[in-house]
Order: structure tokens, then sequence, then C-alpha cells
């Protein structure tokens, strides 16, 4: 995996790719939801969504190995409506983290987690956040084993998120 991992390139998604942005999120929410995870919903994504990313500032990724699209994320530099008053301006949050599912089992996940923090800790940011469904204890777990600490819990009306970072 190293070998494979040292031939990833990472880079800001054009506005031509948006629709390969789209197909990762919709790939990722038909295997969530095959799982019984419904946190992600294949029709909830569209490819308006993408380019409102792309065009209000969020930087969007692909991860690249040879010619294959591998994975992508999201960074933006504010998250209120889920961080609520611990929003902060030293912190960079990941969104919308896939791996492509051909790509499953290789330690991508990480290799992209580690890339994100890196271009988080890039803009000067000394924090980095995320999230995810309360409920996906799998999710919930992978991001503790990736070294991030759980600060709390978020309960909205039908859905709750566990809030994670890292220094």
């Amino acid at each position: 995996m190293e070998q494979l991992q040292a031939h990833i390139i990472t880079r800001p998604a054009k506005a031509e790719e948006a629709s390969i942005v789209l197909d990762l999120w919709q790939m990722s929410a038909r295997w969530l939801n095959a799982k019984g995870i419904f946190q992600w919903r294949p029709e909830y994504f569209h490819l308006d969504q993408v380019t409102e990313f792309m065009a209000d500032g969020a930087h969007v990724y692909l991860a690249y190995w040879n010619d294959a699209v591998v994975g992508t994320y999201t960074i933006t530099w504010s998250d209120p409506l889920i961080w609520k008053e611990l929003d902060s301006p030293d912190a960079g949050y990941i969104h919308r983290f896939a791996v492509h599912r051909d790509y499953e089992g290789q330690g991508l996940g990480g290799h992209l987690l580690h890339a994100a923090e890196e271009q988080i800790r890039q803009e000067g940011k000394t924090l980095v956040r995320l999230d995810c469904m309360a409920d996906n204890a799998r999710l919930n777990q992978y991001y503790r084993e990736m070294g991030y600490a759980y600060i709390r819990r978020l309960d909205a009306a039908d859905w709750s998120a566990s809030l994670y970072e890292k220094r």
C-alpha cells in the first residue's frame, strides 16, 4: 500500500470535474445505504451542490492514482451550522469525505485524511475538524483511530452528529 500511496495525487477539482465528485458522493451513499447506514442518500446529492461548494469558497479535492479517481473531500473554513458557538477561525473543516469503493480497504482513507490535514495546516489553521452521524459506530471508531478527539454530540430534530477535532 505504501507504494500505492506514494503515487496518489491530490489536487483541487476543476469545475468540469464536478460530475466526478458527484459520482463519488452518490456511490458512497449507495454503499452506506446498502449497509443500513442512512447518513447520506444518493438522491440528496446533485450537481448544483458540487458547483455551489466550489463557487462558495469551499475547496473540493480529487485524489488520483494513475488515471483513476480514488477519492474526494471538501475543506471549508467555517461550519457554524454544525459547530455552532465552537465554530472557529483557527479551524479547517473536512466534509464530503469519500473513497471510491473499488479501492476500499487499501488505506486510502487515512492517506486522504492526512492530505486534508496538511492542506488545512498550510493555511495556518491549528485545528482540523470533521463530523459524522452519531449512530454510525464504525465511522466514529475510525475517526478516533485516526487520532481525532471526540468533542461532543449535536442533536437535531431528526439526526445526531458526533463532532471531532485534531490539533
